[in-house]
């Protein structure tokens, strides 16, 4: 016999009762069969695990919260006591429930007022924010009583409330930097500070307000210096409120105050340099300086470019440097013409035009000038020249130049006397005829050229104009010759020999 201790140590094999399997002729049961069995015996155990979970899951908190709440129940009273009427049950899962999601809400809406108070909302809230804060007070004060259903109210409203700001945003910091500008235009720098410092905690990356807080800091330095600027303006000392303007606008460059004043101490300065400068070129131009007069002229124009003033003095100067010019070109052209130098007289006539074509005098100054300076051109190249007398042509020209150089003044132009005279001198002596000896051999044929056939001859004499002469012999068996030969006027040419002596 086993002992009983043995037993209880042994493994219990569980048996569950089932359809009974029918067997085969060979007693065992068939494979599908087995595991068809065994399939089913484990979905079973699977449910009823599921069963038992389901059960901890839904009744033991129920447990617990009624274990809770028998725990929180006063001791009951002494004999002496009135005894108070019993509490209502409380339902301790739904408050644990309400607790959590009043806890859960109160975490989303701190960390939703932690990211809003790093965007400032502390500076720009005002009211809106204290109130918000007077909200969430509220909620948990629910929390501390345990109403924790209306703590989750309280603390939602809170978050609407912080909603709200956080969409005011843009409007709030429009407001902020309207009030702002408004508050510069007013002088008001400790307003205009305050609200662009609203301005700035809403977006610190503003350039509206970040220009507007630097005008602020300086607004009451550029009201002082902008009223010290007025009263040098209003004692005529110019530059020295253009000065104190100027500062102004070193300090705040956008200063509209501070602009008009500095452009209108600019402008009555600028009026005063034109002026002063308009003086000098009239003065300048009475005395006949037109390099003064025009060096002011132009200092005027950039002052105040097109400026009327400007144009009609400038006309002014302009017609008298004409003038000027044209009276030092007829100047030139006369001392020009009393030293007969008659080309460049024409020229300085011909200047005086340029400057003005309706100048009477140039236009017959120049016409007299080039007519003398042709004479003297044409006279110099004779005289330059003299052997061309020997020539009938050019010495026909001569005396055609000569009567045309007879109807000036000889005795006003000593030099235009002097080439008449010599010029009339050549020519006479060019037209008196040279004693010339012709020689040859009572052979020879002689011809003289535009003279005469004059045969044979052994001497002939003649007198011939100056001039080039050609002589032709011609005889029988006997080559010809030709002799070329020139006399000049005055000279005592020596026998011209004119011969055939080459036989054929």
């Amino acid at each position: 016999m086993s002992d009983p201790t043995d037993n209880e140590n042994q493994p219990v094999t569980v048996i569950v009762p089932g359809p009974a399997a029918p067997m085969h002729g060979d007693g065992l049961v068939p494979s599908k069969k087995r595991n068809v069995s065994l399939r089913t015996v484990i979905i079973a155990l699977l449910c009823l695990l599921l069963l038992i979970l389901a059960g901890v899951i839904v009744v033991l908190p129920d447990l617990v919260a009624e274990r809770a709440s028998n725990e929180q129940k006063p001791a009951p009273a002494s004999s002496s006591t009135v005894p108070t009427p019993p509490a209502p049950p409380v339902n301790a899962q739904r408050l644990a429930r309400e607790k959590r999601e009043a806890e859960n809400t109160l975490g989303s809406v701190l960390r939703k007022q932690t990211e809003l108070e790093a965007e400032g909302v502390a500076v720009w809230g005002g009211h809106d924010y204290e109130t918000a804060l007077d909200t969430l007070a509220a909620g948990d004060a629910q929390l501390q009583a345990e109403r924790y259903a209306q703590a989750s109210q309280r603390y939602e409203e809170f978050a609407a409330q912080l909603d709200a700001l956080g969409a005011s945003m843009p409007e709030r910091l429009m407001s902020a930097l309207n009030e702002g500008d408004a508050a510069l235009a007013r002088d008001d720098g400790a307003r205009a500070r305050g609200s662009f410092e609203t301005a700035l905690a809403i977006d610190p990356q503003s350039q509206r307000a970040q220009q507007g807080m630097s005008r602020a800091k300086v607004l009451e330095e550029v009201v002082a210096l902008i009223a010290e600027g007025a009263e040098l303006e209003a004692r005529g000392e110019l530059d020295e409120a253009k000065q104190r303007f100027a500062s102004a606008l070193a300090l705040d460059r956008l200063s509209p105050r501070a602009a008009f004043a500095h452009d209108a101490v600019v402008a009555k300065i600028r009026q005063r340099e034109f002026q002063a400068a308009m003086s000098i070129a009239l003065t300048a131009l009475d005395r006949g300086d037109f390099a003064a007069s025009r060096a002011a002229l132009t200092r005027a124009d950039a002052i105040q470019p097109g400026a009327p003033e400007v144009a009609d003095v400038g006309k002014r100067l302009q017609l008298a440097v004409q003038m000027s010019r044209i009276s030092a070109h007829r100047k030139a052209a006369e001392d020009l013409e009393r030293d007969e130098r008659w080309q460049e007289a024409s020229e300085r006539y011909a200047a005086a035009l340029g400057v003005d074509s309706n100048v009477a005098f140039a236009r017959v100054g120049r016409d007299r000038s080039l007519a003398k300076a042709r004479i003297h051109s044409e006279l110099d190249a004779y005289i330059s020249a003299l052997s061309r007398l020997n020539d009938p042509g050019p010495r026909e020209k001569a005396r055609q130049l000569l009567g045309a150089a007879a109807g000036f003044d000889a005795a006003s132009e000593p030099k235009l006397a002097a080439k008449v005279e010599r010029l009339g001198k050549a020519l006479l002596l060019a037209e008196t005829p040279v004693r010339v000896e012709l020689q040859s051999d009572n052979l020879t044929d002689v011809t003289l050229y535009k003279v005469a056939r004059f045969g044979r001859f052994a001497s002939r004499d003649l007198e011939l104009l100056p001039g080039t002469y050609v002589a032709v012999g011609k005889r029988s068996g006997y080559r010809d010759v030709r002799v070329e030969f020139t006399l000049v006027a005055g000279g005592d040419p020596a026998p011209i020999a004119i011969r055939c002596l080459e036989k054929i």
